[in-house]
């Protein structure tokens, strides 16, 4: 642990409070209780920029039968303390039963869909002012993309509905608006 850390964490002690479980510590402010569906919302808006716009959700570990879950706000790969501004915690039994792929990130399915509609649609081009919804149903993930472009003052779109398998990223249905 570097000296700064260990001055930061020490300072820090006193206020904050803590969640163990073997060798990792987790420090915090708050705890909270998570819904699977929050935590569904939350995995597919992850993007793989997570460093620049803010860390990731995710789980830390697990201890009777619920995550502890949250975003660490430390660098590096160190996994023995972990410091978080609000501890998140989940059953198990409530996520596998609404989310049994819960592993899955949104990043990996909008790679996939991304993917097919560049093979799939003539001149197809993904930009920064696109949208997606996500619903879940057990393994099967409704996934909504409206496509948004604009040339010069007109807003055109295009709206693409997929359903895909959250275990292996198969689509098994497309259609378009």
């Amino acid at each position: 642990m570097s000296f700064m850390m260990a001055v930061f964490l020490l300072c820090n002690a006193n206020a904050q409070l803590q969640e163990a479980n073997g060798g990792t510590t987790i420090f915090y402010n708050y705890k909270k209780a998570m819904s699977a569906e929050d935590f569904f919302q939350a995995r597919m808006k992850q993007s793989k920029v997570y460093k620049i716009s803010g860390k990731k959700l995710e789980i830390f570990f697990e201890k009777n039968d619920t995550f502890f879950l949250g975003r660490n706000l430390l660098s590096g790969n160190e996994r023995t303390t972990i410091k978080a501004d609000t501890l998140y915690i989940i059953s198990k039994e409530n996520l596998m039963s609404y989310f049994p792929d819960y592993q899955l990130e949104g990043e990996e399915v909008r790679e996939v869909v991304y993917k097919y509609l560049r093979e799939n649609i003539p001149n197809f081009s993904g930009n920064m002012n696109s949208r997606f919804t996500y619903t879940l149903d057990k393994n099967i993930l409704n996934v909504d993309y409206e496509n948004i472009t604009r040339r010069y003052i007109v807003k055109k779109s295009a709206v693409y509905h997929f359903k895909i398998h959250t275990g292996t990223l198969k689509i098994l249905e497309f259609k378009k608006d």
